[in-house]
């Protein structure tokens, strides 16, 4: 077990926010986690689990323990002639599972390509993209109680999915470490292409019964050409969750806005973008951070941006918005 002390997380996170850890390991194997909670001395510090860092705005140093997730491997439990179950290393790079599905000819994440983070984080996030969400193919999760010290297993019911949340999001943040996530992928074909602007594309290039590696290249040039390389230009993806509405919210809206986009499936969404390019923030920049111009979900770090910089626009984004339509935004990025 390697502790290292006043460690930068400037490379550990996808806004590239310069603080310190007070102390840092990497956990590589399930024994890993169990030295460092049977260890009476380390096991006092207080635990940050970090897996990708690509959800997280860090406005200050971290005290205590970072845990950083790299747990690593893919592995068959079982297999039938129209699914496989997979058992997956929480700390895989999500989009590597992604392109090792659609290799595989397996249905099911292809949607879900080139969203940023480690697998263990997905089910905490209920990550989702072009009509599909982690929960549509998760079964289970393995997970380390911090205090208790025991292995807990996961059933989806107990996660309590919701719109990119969980459990572990709300009751059990920070209570427990994933080690393992359980999928279960089709191998028969099965696409989900009614999402807007996948079905275009499918249309435009003719494709009728496109395969999941072709699911996966299409969603990878859309994202392309809206989002921002976290590589190149910080950032965490979308910042902001689109709103639920009621009926009767949608309404008194499309009596002032008649060109309102709605998402309509099982509760009404409006976009989080619209209200915030109707609200004037897409492209602007101050000195350090702004609203990307391609798509005003995303929030940059155009160059040392600190944590309380970021935090401080997001603030402003949420007050106009709620100013201009009475609505409150939340964020989907976790603020610490």
């Amino acid at each position: 077990m390697n502790i290292i002390n006043s460690k930068s997380l400037l490379n550990y996170n996808t806004f590239k926010i310069d603080v310190i850890a007070e102390s840092f390991t990497t956990i590589n194997t399930q024994s890993d986690i169990m030295k460092v909670l049977e260890n009476e001395k380390i096991n006092k510090k207080r635990k940050f689990i970090l897996g990708g860092g690509s959800n997280i705005l860090l406005t200050h140093d971290i005290p205590g323990l970072v845990l950083y997730n790299q747990i690593k491997g893919i592995k068959i439990i079982r297999e039938s002639e129209n699914f496989i179950e997979l058992e997956v290393g929480a700390g895989e790079i999500w989009d590597d599972f992604v392109a090792w599905s659609t290799q595989k000819n397996l249905y099911g994440i292809e949607n879900l390509s080139l969203i940023p983070g480690s697998v263990g984080a997905a089910p905490i996030q209920n990550i989702g993209a072009y009509g599909v969400e982690i929960e549509d193919v998760f079964t289970k999760l393995e997970a380390i109680n911090l205090k208790t010290k025991k292995v807990q297993i996961f059933n989806k019911l107990e996660c309590k999915f919701g719109y990119r949340d969980s459990i572990f999001k709300n009751k059990l943040k920070n209570k427990f470490i994933i080690t393992k996530v359980y999928f279960k992928l089709n191998k028969k074909h099965k696409v989900t292409t009614n999402y807007k602007s996948l079905k275009n594309e499918l249309e435009r290039l003719g494709l009728k019964n496109p395969s999941s590696k072709e699911i996966r290249e299409i969603v990878i040039k859309i994202r392309n050409s809206k989002l921002p390389d976290p590589k190149k230009l910080g950032n965490a993806g979308s910042f902001f969750k689109n709103p639920i509405i009621n009926k009767k919210q949608l309404r008194m809206l499309k009596s002032k806005y008649s060109n309102i986009p709605v998402f309509k499936k099982n509760e009404i969404k409006i976009p989080a973008a619209w209200l915030i390019e109707q609200s004037h923030w897409k492209g602007y920049r101050n000195k350090t951070c702004g609203v990307y111009e391609n798509h005003s979900l995303i929030i940059i770090n155009h160059k040392n941006a600190t944590g309380q910089d970021i935090a401080s626009l997001s603030k402003k984004i949420k007050k106009s918005v709620y100013d201009k339509f009475n609505i409150t935004l939340e964020e989907e990025v976790l603020i610490i």
